[in-house]
């Protein structure tokens, strides 16, 4: 089992430097409610750029709002609109709570649930479910929603529920060096990394292109040459400015003064 934590902008600006020896994984809000830019999360951008740089591995989630198919439309694009380049290495999921939602007839709500749950997996993503034990046995409790994975908020020592489930918010009380207050803890039950790669969601190896004028974050060994035969330097850990590409808009990168080819055995940088 892996510990992550999940944040939003009620954390603030937080030092993920300081963050980063206690925790695993984390789960970032990306925003909330329809696609206005007004209703992105104003830390998400930052808090994805720092988690990349330490190599914290996310995912995310949308908080909604939606009570029509036109409106979990609209969620659709504003996830898909966040999470465009973004290399997530957990799921995006929904968080399904708004009282709104709740006063639903359960089958309008599991037919918006549903709906946005087919079309972020239609993209190509890792997708799931996050909300209550309670709600999860009684407004969520749907065989149609047995797709999709779960992610459950039952804060206790011990986890009840019964169902298949990947992710457990288990405290919303975790107090953390590098954190204004306190912030929600969670276990991760699956190896999301590997599942999602070896099944090749969340565009990960796509992601991996940058374009001109991008920041990318070269960490790794340094070499005399772009070859890793060559004799080894030292190691580069600094943020690049990319100034060109390859006409295919594909790995390497030239760099400022060297190229870098993420995931690869070599990485130049000087």
């Amino acid at each position: 089992m892996k510990k992550g934590i999940d944040v939003s902008s009620y954390q603030g600006q937080i030092d993920w430097m300081r963050v980063k020896p206690y925790i695993d994984f984390a789960i970032l809000r990306c925003g909330w409610g329809n696609n206005l830019e007004s209703q992105d999360d104003v830390y998400f951008e930052r808090n994805a750029r720092m988690c990349y740089r330490l190599h914290i591995p996310f995912g995310v989630y949308l908080y909604s709002y939606a009570t029509t198919l036109d409106e979990a439309r609209s969620e659709v694009l504003h996830t898909l609109r966040l999470i465009k380049d973004k290399k997530l290495e957990y799921p995006i999921f929904l968080d399904v709570e708004n009282k709104k939602q709740m006063s639903l007839p359960k089958d309008r709500l599991i037919e918006i649930v549903r709906y946005y749950c087919e079309q972020i997996q239609k993209e190509g993503y890792y997708v799931g479910i996050y909300s209550s034990l309670d709600r999860f046995k009684s407004n969520l409790d749907s065989k149609e929603l047995d797709p999709f994975d779960k992610w459950v908020a039952e804060w206790n020592e011990q986890f009840t529920y019964e169902g298949k489930v990947g992710l457990w918010q288990n405290t919303s009380y975790e107090e953390l060096p590098g954190m204004n207050g306190r912030v929600d803890g969670d276990v991760a039950f699956y190896d999301y990394p590997k599942i999602i790669r070896d099944a090749g969601l969340n565009h990960l190896e796509e992601t991996l292109k940058y374009r001109k004028g991008e920041k990318v974050y070269v960490t790794g060994d340094i070499y005399e040459e772009s070859n890793a035969d060559k004799v080894l330097r030292g190691v580069c850990d600094k943020e690049y400015t990319i100034e060109a590409t390859n006409k295919d808009e594909e790995a390497p990168y030239k760099v400022e003064d060297g190229y870098v080819k993420e995931n690869s055995v070599y990485k130049k940088c000087s």
